[in-house]
């Protein structure tokens, strides 16, 4: 058999060649992407554990999991894990979120909306901008109520309104800038109530406060003063609602300050928010979670134990929602700034 010329080779050879040459020049096939979520989603809470904000969080945890692996099927992950993150009154939780946490999805938290003033109007600098955050719900609104003691005689809105003519009330908060005071202070400038505010530091202390006679009257969150009402230990003089919440106690729209306080409570409240410019495809999928979390009974039946009436706001209304609050402490900002200033 004859030697072939150098650089020769069969036919089928330079075809086999060629192929594999066409196929190492192909672009490199990219890794299939993991199913979002594919780990553990961080939940940062910016109250110590035990707080509501905190017992909230863990509380929801199961269910929010529980929902992000139906709403995303292949899911290897989602596990709610709660960081508590304390300082600041919100504001290191707050500037974590937004300088270090990556808008991947794995890194949610929440927001207390009461906090809008202090982080946005108050000339306070912060290291972060409030309106650039990934709002993606709230499940519910604080529904404020106006209490006063047994001992003091007063037992009606209209009573109260006569007493502080006679002798500025004492008036009991919780912390100086919380979103209780700035509303009390709003409540108190646009009314015209004679009163002097005195600060104890929670709301337990405030209900302490109220129950000894050591202050005579308190706006507050409804959840944390409903068994002193039910029990008949303090006086329930006005509801910040739509409808009365008892037959015999009238809102404060009937009162003739619907369209000034309305919004009182409104800016209190439980809001999970995202870094900026999260990641469009996972909050498609958080928030798709949430409707769902929010129509589970067992979730529904733990929010009640723990005595959180759910009133979700999603997309539009979550925006709406928003705008609303900062227009809030916007044109509260001048009152405020007499009293925190």
């Amino acid at each position: 058999m004859k030697d072939r010329p150098l650089g020769m080779r069969p036919l089928g050879t330079i075809a086999s060649m060629l192929a594999l040459f066409a196929v190492l020049c192909l672009p490199a096939q990219a890794p299939a992407k993991d199913i979002y979520p594919a780990g553990d989603i961080n939940f940062i809470c910016h109250t110590k554990s035990g707080g509501a904000f905190d017992i909230m969080a863990r509380g929801m945890a199961p269910y929010f999991t529980k929902w992000l692996r139906a709403v995303s099927p292949g899911a290897k992950g989602g596990e709610l894990k709660v960081k508590n993150m304390t300082g600041g009154n919100g504001g290191k939780a707050c500037q974590y979120m937004f300088s270090d946490a990556k808008p991947d999805g794995y890194t949610i938290g929440d927001f207390n909306r009461g906090n809008f003033y202090r982080f946005v109007l108050s000339g306070e600098k912060m290291p972060f901008d409030v309106m650039k955050f990934s709002w993606l719900f709230s499940l519910s609104n604080v529904t404020r109520v106006m209490v006063s003691n047994k001992k003091s005689g007063i037992t009606s809105w209209d009573g109260m309104l006569a007493a502080a003519k006679k002798e500025p009330l004492k008036w009991a908060v919780g912390s100086i800038g919380a979103s209780e005071h700035i509303e009390a202070i709003y409540l108190k400038e646009l009314v015209g109530i004679p009163a002097k505010f005195t600060t104890w530091g929670s709301q337990s202390a405030v209900l302490g406060a109220i129950i000894r006679g050591d202050a005579h009257v308190t706006l507050i969150n409804l959840n944390a003063v409903k068994t002193l009402i039910d029990a008949k230990e303090v006086n329930f003089l006005v509801s910040f609602t739509e409808k009365r919440l008892h037959p015999q106690v009238p809102t404060i729209k009937e009162k003739g300050y619907g369209q000034t306080l309305g919004n009182v409570g409104g800016p209190g409240g439980n809001t999970t928010i995202g870094p900026p410019r999260m990641d469009p495809e996972a909050r498609r999928i958080v928030v798709a979670a949430a409707k769902k979390m929010v129509t589970d009974p067992e979730f529904l039946a733990f929010a009640k134990t723990i005595g959180s009436d759910i009133d979700p706001l999603f997309d539009k209304d979550m925006d709406d929602l928003i705008a609303a609050n900062s227009r809030f402490y916007e044109q509260m900002g001048p009152t405020l700034k007499k009293y925190l200033e």
